[in-house]
């Protein structure tokens, strides 16, 4: 998307030297009795300044046009001298403007130049003797008709964002600015007040409303490429926000350079059209994971794209302004599809531990090693992707500790010595490190949620039960925030030893402690293990 490269005007073109409704509207293409009446009033006026006697051989000669030419004009001996003389002048105008294009969004910035240098080029050439003949009011104010009658054939045919960004522009930021009517060679002269501004603003109000649909429209094709390029799994790529990111704020940028107003409005229309395109983009998403979730080893990489991407387009789209209701819109389809996303992600990882770990506490082998090798393939591309790294970490780590815990109950404090045939909590803790070891790697910083595991031994190798108070409150302090492994706490006391009622002798305990959340309802922490 090319930005548009605009200066800010160093000149405001409402100059005090104007007045609206001093004209009539009407059009200037082609000479009718309406037109020589709007500016009938104006060469009146500057007739009476005027001695010197203009014949229509002198005007036709001076204005460089014949006084035949099969118009209505050729009619003018019907006509009288002022008509005549406005006659004239209309047919000047539409010799010397310059021609639409054939292509005009591949000839405007040309075509424009063209206008711009004709019009200076005419005021100067006629400006000294037609203020003399006390018309040179009625030159300007049919060239600005004229002007906007072609302005108004542009717009019709100006397709691209591009070319309306820079029509726009060239209205509001050159044809009232010093590089053109108010150029320093037509200053004895001063345009402005002969011009009628309503034509200009109306023209303004319709090229807005046009700009704004051709930047939907563009908008829209460029998002449902990039739709169609993330379908294409030859030609995808892993940063779509990157583009889509680049696509808006192109459009936007290109609105502020002509103003602040309208590029808020530029803005509004193309976050509409980034969340029509955010809702397909993650309904696709949302059936494609779902589908790679009922695979064996499915391929994961797309998840931790669709994440980053999330992440990043919702970093943006909360650093601009814009309607409250939109924004909301938006980041509720953004954090829709990162939760699904990673529930997804952990739903895989859940059910390829779980196979090995049914496994590793029922008989004596390497599945748990063979585990922390599929992890570490699992989220191998990973790294890829820096700004979701540490959250899909995080949850997986958590998760595969809660398995290990939640399995690990479930097996008897002698059948894991049979199995294992060494001591439980060494190996506990030896799994503990692994896992550490592998998930720090991934994600150097994440919580270390293995100590959760390390106090397994430590809650084994208590011979009092003061010892066992003391770890207990200890463990609640630490990991209190982590609803599940406080459920899962009374069948580790349980796999311990802990008779029923030292079991709620010690909730009661922790009752009293600072951060202890009871669990919903009216169930105890005991009865949950127990009933």
């Amino acid at each position: 998307m090319t930005e548009l490269s605009v200066q800010k005007p160093s000149w405001t073109p409402f100059s005090k030297h104007v007045t609206f409704g001093r004209f009539k509207q009407a059009a200037c293409t082609k000479y009718e009795n309406a037109l020589v009446q709007n500016t009938l009033d104006i060469h009146k006026e500057q007739r009476l300044q005027s001695e010197e006697q203009i014949t229509p051989e002198k005007l036709a000669g001076l204005l460089q046009v014949s006084l035949e030419d099969g118009s209505c004009c050729s009619t003018h001996r019907q006509l009288n001298a002022e008509q005549q003389h406005l006659c004239l002048v209309q047919r000047s105008v539409d010799q010397h403007f310059p021609k639409l294009p054939p292509d005009v969004d591949q000839n405007l910035h040309q075509y424009l130049e063209n206008v711009q240098k004709m019009v200076i080029t005419e005021f100067v050439r006629l400006g000294s003797p037609l203020t003399r003949m006390g018309l040179m009011g009625s030159l300007i104010d049919c060239y600005h008709r004229e002007m906007f009658t072609r302005l108004d054939d542009l717009l019709q045919n100006v397709r691209s964002s591009k070319n309306s960004f820079g029509l726009m522009k060239w209205v509001l930021h050159t044809y009232l600015s010093p590089e053109m009517l108010c150029h320093p060679q037509l200053q004895e002269m001063d345009p402005i007040k002969n011009v009628d501004l309503l034509l200009f603003t109306e023209w303004v109000r319709k090229a807005k409303d046009k700009l704004l649909e051709n930047v939907e429209n563009e908008v829209n094709v460029f998002l449902e490429k990039i739709l169609q390029n993330e379908r294409d799994k030859e030609i995808v790529k892993d940063d779509l926000y990157v583009d889509t990111i680049q696509c808006i704020d192109a459009m936007i940028e290109a609105g502020r350079q002509i103003s602040q107003k309208l590029s808020g409005r530029v803005q509004d229309v193309c976050f509409q059209e980034l969340l029509n395109f955010l809702t397909q983009y993650t309904n696709e998403q949302t059936e494609i994971f779902e589908k790679k979730a009922k695979v064996d080893k499915p391929e994961i990489k797309d998840f931790f794209k669709t994440l980053n991407n999330c992440k990043e387009i919702k970093q943006y789209i909360q650093r601009k302004k814009f309607k409250t209701s939109l924004l909301k819109e938006t980041l509720a389809v953004l954090d829709n599809m990162e939760t699904f996303t990673v529930k997804v992600l952990m739903e895989i990882t859940a059910d390829m531990t779980e196979r090995y770990l049914k496994k590793y506490f029922k008989s004596e082998n390497k599945d748990f090693l063979l585990l922390i090798l599929d992890l570490k393939h699992l989220f191998s591309e990973l790294q890829g992707f820096q700004g979701v790294q540490m959250r899909v970490v995080h949850e997986a780590y958590k998760l595969v500790t809660y398995l290990y815990l939640k399995h690990f109950i479930q097996r008897s404090k002698n059948k894991l010595l049979r199995c294992w045939s060494h001591d439980v909590g060494l190996t506990v803790n030896q799994d503990a490190e692994m896992l550490q070891e592998t998930f720090s790697k991934l994600a150097p910083g994440v919580e270390q949620w293995h100590l959760m595991l390390l106090s397994v031994r430590e809650l084994d190798e208590c011979e009092s039960f003061d010892a066992v108070k003391l770890t207990v409150a200890r463990m609640h302090h630490e990991y209190h925030t982590w609803s599940e492994f406080m459920e899962i706490l009374p069948a580790l006391l349980r796999w311990k030893g802990l008779s029923k009622r030292k079991i709620m002798e010690l909730e009661d305990i922790l009752k009293e402690l600072p951060n202890y959340q009871p669990r919903a309802g009216s169930v105890s922490w005991f009865l949950c293990f127990y009933w």
